[in-house]
């Protein structure tokens, strides 16, 4: 809707746009393209406000002006926009409001047309071609797109690429340098600063005004600095991948880069596949699709090409549409290209929305919220501090200053940006090991982790498969690296035999693509680690898989899916007739057979036998072994009978292969549990195999081993889903949507999950686990895609680092925050209480301001930099639903800052009992609390005892220099007399240093004991 609200004077009018207020992306993109057009002077589009002021030439007038500006709105929005805007008449000699209907075409004929003048100003960014594509069938699609099912030519993508530009999302805009730095300014405690200067000016005090000033201006370039790091970080995290797009170009397969992706485009969709743009499915064979990402549907959803009847259906129900990010699950299928880049729905839903601002994670949401609070209560009691002391008869001034000076002290303003700053030093820091964090949030996930579950293939073994053994017409060989041998006697690879047949029908069956240098007849492998193991079989035992294949060309391709765990290829003979090849899960392939082939001959599959290959086959999956069924289907005449008859297939035999474990990784599990992390293997093999594989890492930590097989799986109600979770180790025979039901029922029970995985039929599970870990170097680009935290090296032994830095940067946050809170809290304390008993004012607004700078910052910010604690993994994970502190926390902070108070106030009392109240007595107070706050920072380093003689803490060389630093500045306030004078601080004789000294050290000391004494009370 576009509303004029100013339309009186010529060639200028405001409007009201809906959806303006609150976008900065819409301001942008508005204000950019209405300057460029000629009958435009100027457009201000202002987004808080929601009204865009727009200036014109003489000959156009208000409603010109809306129809160009509902235009490019609407083009922002991807629609054909139909406008209502209210107008006023003055025909009548008065004016008076109505209402005028207009579609967003520009009447006055000033342009062709919102299209032809959208391209003329946008090149790069032509407006697609939108029609109800669900509605339409799969061969007006092809027309209106001057496609078809051989995709289009190269010549015809590079054109559209450069009509319609690169298919990418709109991003949003970095924070800029000017937002991070008035950022700093926008704050209470800043605010309170400001204030007391304010206030130091107004009462002549023109040099603590100077002063706060300066303090401002401090804080505010240290943070400046460290935001601008972290913002750099973030930004670096916004793609770890960039994924390529299987489509068909000029009928031949094609591999191209999500980015080259044009209108017309042919996807082959397979499971796996991540979808790249909208696109129309003209042909699906048990096709699933996961739309969470843009429906918040968490189960698959099933397509079909078939038209959809009524064009307004949500899109959860447009059946036949294929959106961009969503991820296929099972099945295969083809669709054409219908929108790339900011025309697809997920591009639409990003493009008016403001990005700009980064997400708050839950700890700088806890922090922001303790930082507003304790505004408040700091706020109450430096107002009674100001009440008590000007009913005692101090100057309402002098105490006005002083109040606001201590409110603006004792808030820290730094706990979100504290936050921010660990956590992008711990992605820094992970990035050294490897690991990569896409977002701020995981490195909080990272250290919350109790449930981490393990897909088997590619994660905890090699991925690496060879054939190990087969069993053929009840036959038995090893193969070994040396090549093939019998248990006894020659192994027979004649032409013919059951071996050879089992192997030949292996090479059929695959997707391996085999490419072969002619100059030195190597030949190199791409496809999944089984099916190449295959491959390599074939060529022991001398058949050539490319020649093979060419001889039984590929017609069509079923693959494995949630309900049919077993693959079909259809190939034409040589001579005549077909062959349809099957490998898969051996107990539904046994299923299908009613025949067996024996010596040559097909023979009648009866009972003995099946018991006799059932049996094999458990023995092969006890020793782990991935055990795949092989059989096939001959028709001389016609096309072969579909598998799913039963009884219609002849069964070959079964194929073993074995995956090695990684190095360590039993180790590992030994350190996940140490670490109060359950751990859970899923995959697809078979129970014994399992079973087999999880007794070797002890994945129940000694108690009995709890495993469930899909089969059981599927009959079990969510709720007992959830119960049964916490006691199942190993969950066998499992699809991409039972690893995703799995993930979803240990979330119903409370934990927090990370899933790790490497293939593309892990990806749904990725995407819904607290923490999707991939692997990054035999990782699928669709893991690697939808994963929270990516391991180079596919080591494993790297997560366990990432799950102690996340649990250290938790900690370093929390250390920063009780350092901040425990110490400003002492400044208050000793000053409500000096004023309560009318003994003076132990600190000025002077020496409160350089408390603030000295023994705030510098420390603050090292000790989010400490060094992760040697018993950090050997701590359960925390509660991600507690809150930073507890009260138990808070009562521990006031007792600290309580006893730093105490030695502080008897530094000032023995002050007056030999001086008098005055300076030399508020110096003592000064320079011990100001001291015993730094030594504090030692103290704030673990939550456990750390006195001389226990166990040592890691070196945090931060730290020290921070100390060392802040202590060699706060000499100076005694020895350097400018700095003495500016302070209001006096000499100290060594009587008093020495007791500056004491009441600077005893707190340090009272509280490291309470500390040792209370770990030594916990059970």
């Amino acid at each position: 809707m576009i509303h004029p609200l100013h339309t009186k004077v010529p060639g200028r009018a405001r409007f009201k746009v809906d959806g303006l207020r609150g976008s900065e992306a819409l301001k942008r993109f508005l204000e950019s393209h209405l300057n460029a057009h000629p009958k435009l002077l100027s457009a201000s589009a202002n987004s808080v406000t929601g009204n865009i002021l727009l200036q014109f030439s003489a000959d156009l007038d208000f409603r010109d002006a809306a129809d160009l500006l509902a235009a490019f709105v609407g083009h922002a929005r991807g629609k054909n926009v139909s406008v209502t805007s209210r107008t006023l008449d003055c025909s009548a000699g008065e004016c008076r409001e109505t209402e005028r209907s207009r579609t967003a075409g520009l009447a006055s004929g000033i342009v062709r047309s919102v299209k032809d003048k959208i391209r003329e100003f946008l090149p790069s960014e032509e407006a697609q071609p939108s029609r109800p594509w669900h509605t339409l069938d799969a061969a007006a699609v092809w027309t209106i797109l001057e496609s078809g099912e051989k995709g289009i030519s190269r010549e015809q993508a590079a054109q559209r690429l450069k009509l319609y530009g690169p298919n990418t999302l709109p991003e949003s805009q970095p924070r800029s340098r000017w937002d991070i730095l008035s950022g700093q300014f926008l704050s209470l405690p800043v605010a309170l600063l400001g204030g007391a200067a304010g206030i130091a000016l107004v009462t002549g005090g023109l040099l603590d005004a100077l002063v706060i000033a300066g303090v401002t201006v401090a804080n505010a370039i240290i943070g400046y600095v460290t935001e601008c790091k972290a913002e750099k970080t973030i930004a670096s995290l916004k793609r770890i991948v960039h994924p390529v797009v299987s489509v068909l170009r000029e009928g031949k397969p094609a591999e191209v880069p999500i980015e080259e992706v044009v209108i017309g485009d042919a996807v082959v969709l397979k499971p796996g596949t991540y979808v790249p743009a909208d696109s129309r499915i003209v042909r699906a064979t048990h096709l699933s699709i996961d739309e969470s990402a843009l429906t918040g549907e968490s189960m698959p959803v099933q397509k079909r090409p078939d038209a959809v009847i009524l064009e307004g259906v949500p899109l959860a129900e447009r059946f036949n549409m294929a959106y961009r990010g969503t991820l296929v699950t099972g099945g295969e299928g083809l669709a054409v290209v219908v929108a790339t880049g900011a025309h697809t729905e997920i591009g639409r839903l990003q493009i008016l929305l403001d990005e700009t601002e980064r997400p708050e994670t839950p700890i700088e949401r806890q922090l922001r919220v303790m930082g507003d609070q304790l505004v408040i209560l700091c706020g109450l009691i430096c107002g009674a501090v100001f009440l008590i002391g000007f009913l005692r008869g101090y100057g309402f001034l002098q105490m006005l200053r002083t109040g606001v000076s201590l409110a603006a002290a004792a808030v820290p303003e730094g706990l979100p940006a504290a936050a921010t700053i660990n956590f992008a030093m711990g992605i820094n820091k992970m990035r050294k090991h490897g690991v990569l964090i896409r977002h701020l949030q995981a490195v909080e996930t990272l250290g919350a982790i109790q449930t981490l579950c393990l897909d088997k293939t590619g994660t905890i073994t090699l991925n690496r498969i060879a054939v190990t053994e087969t069993y053929a017409a009840f036959e038995k060989v090893h193969i070994r690296k040396q090549g093939p041998a019998a248990e006894t006697g020659t192994v027979n690879f004649q032409e013919g035999s059951a071996l050879r047949k089992l192997i030949e029908i292996c090479t059929l069956c695959n997707e391996t693509r085999i490419a072969v240098d002619p100059s030195t007849g190597g030949f190199e492998l791409n496809g999944s680690p089984t099916e190449q193991a295959l491959i390599r079989l074939a060529w022991i035992a001398g058949v050539d898989p490319v020649q093979f294949r060419q001889d039984h060309a590929l017609l069509e391709i079923t693959y494995r899916s949630d309900e049919r765990l077993y693959m079909t290829t259809l190939h034409k003979k040589p001579a005549a007739g077909h062959l349809l090849a099957v490998k898969g899960s051996p107990a539904e392939v046994l299923n299908l057979c009613g025949r067996q082939f024996m010596r040559g001959e097909i023979v009648p599959l009866d009972e003995v036998a099946r018991s006799r290959i059932e049996m094999e086959n458990e023995r092969m999956a006890g020793q782990a072994l991935r055990v795949l069924g092989v059989a096939y289907a001959l028709h001389d005449d016609g096309i072969p009978p579909e598998p799913a008859e039963n009884g219609s297939l002849v069964w070959l035999g079964l194929v073993g292969m074995a995956d090695p474990i990684r190095d360590g990784v039993a180790q590992l599990m030994r350190v996940f549990h140490r670490a109060g992390i359950g751990t859970i293997m899923i995959t697809g093999d078979q129970s014994a195999t399992a079973y087999a594989v999880a007794e070797q890492l002890n994945l129940n930590e000694e108690g009995p081993l709890g495993i469930l097989d899909s089969i059981e799986l599927v009959k079990i109600d969510p709720k007992l889903m959830q119960a049964l979770s916490r006691k199942v180790h190993v969950y066998s025979r499992v699809s991409p949507a039972h690893k995703l039901r799995i993930v979803q029922a240990l979330q119903g029970a409370g934990r927090v999950v990370a899933m790790t995985g490497d293939g593309i039929n892990d990806g749904p599970a990725l995407k819904a686990a607290d923490l999707g870990i991939a692997m990054g170097e035999s990782g699928t680009d669709v893991a690697r895609e939808v994963a929270d935290v990516v391991l180079e090296g596919d080591d494993l032994r790297m997560l366990v680092i990432a799950i102690a830095d996340g649990r250290s940067t938790y900690r370093n946050i929390r250390k920063s925050v009780h350092f901040f809170l425990s110490t400003n809290l002492t400044e208050i304390m000793v000053m409500f209480l000096a004023v309560a008993a009318g003994i003076g004012f132990p600190l000025s607004v002077m020496q409160l301001l350089w408390i603030n700078v000295i023994s705030d910052i510098f420390p603050g910010l090292a000790l989010s930099m400490e060094p992760p604690e040697q018993d950090v993994m050997q701590q359960a994970p925390r509660d991600p639903q507690a809150p930073l502190f507890d009260r138990n926390d808070f009562k521990q902070m006031v007792r600290e800052s309580a006893v730093i108070s105490a030695a502080s106030l008897g530094a000032y009392g023995f002050g007056i009992l030999r001086y008098g109240m005055g300076i030399r007595a508020a110096s003592l107070a000064f320079q011990s609390l100001t001291i015993g706050q730094l030594l504090h920072a030692l103290s704030c380093r673990s939550e456990s005892s750390h006195l001389p003689g226990q166990d040592k803490m890691p070196a945090n060389p931060y730290l020290a220099i921070a100390l060392g630093g802040s202590l060699l500045l706060q000499a100076m306030t005694l020895f350097v007399p400018p700095l003495r004078n500016f302070l209001g601080v006096a000499t100290l004789g060594l009587a008093d240093l020495a007791v500056v000294g004491g009441s600077a050290v005893i707190p340090l000391i009272v509280n490291e004991t309470a500390k040792g004494r209370k770990k030594a009370e916990e059970p």
